[in-house]
């Protein structure tokens, strides 16, 4: 929940190219989002450090939004918590990652706030989201 949508990202948004903004799957936070973090991927951005670049401008932005950012294929997942609750479960071969735990495992990990997450299938690694970081 991006606080003071859509104004407060508006700057943000017109970084982004206008068929970026026009192919939208709909013009909610969340898919503006997605688009900031693809324009990052696409010119050549490693998914963790773009996910951390997009979670610091938008909460820079929109202060007291409610962030939680996942973003994952075969090989990576990456995820933040911000202002919201994130849990990660480690397991064989696996990683889950969800708001609140869904069972009673007693893997399940707490994520503390203002951090991101980054997994494999056989690592979890957690940091928290710097603001004073340089970008790459």
């Amino acid at each position: 929940m991006v606080r003071g949508w859509p104004d407060s990202v508006s700057l943000l948004a017109q970084r982004l190219p206008v068929a970026d903004l026009l192919t939208l799957d709909a013009p909610t936070d969340a898919a503006l989002l997605w688009a900031l973090v693809r324009h990052r991927l696409r010119a050549g951005q490693e998914p963790v450090d773009a996910v951390e670049a997009v979670m610091l401008e938008v909460a820079a932005a929109a202060p007291d939004s409610r962030l939680n950012l996942l973003l994952g294929n075969d090989e990576l997942l990456v995820a933040t918590a911000w202002w919201h609750s994130l849990w990660v479960r480690p397991g064989p071969g696996a990683v889950t990652v969800a708001s609140e735990p869904i069972d009673d495992d007693p893997a399940w990990v707490a994520v503390p706030d203002h951090s991101i997450v980054f997994a494999s299938k056989t690592t979890v690694d957690i940091r928290p989201l710097d603001p004073g970081r340089q970008e790459p």
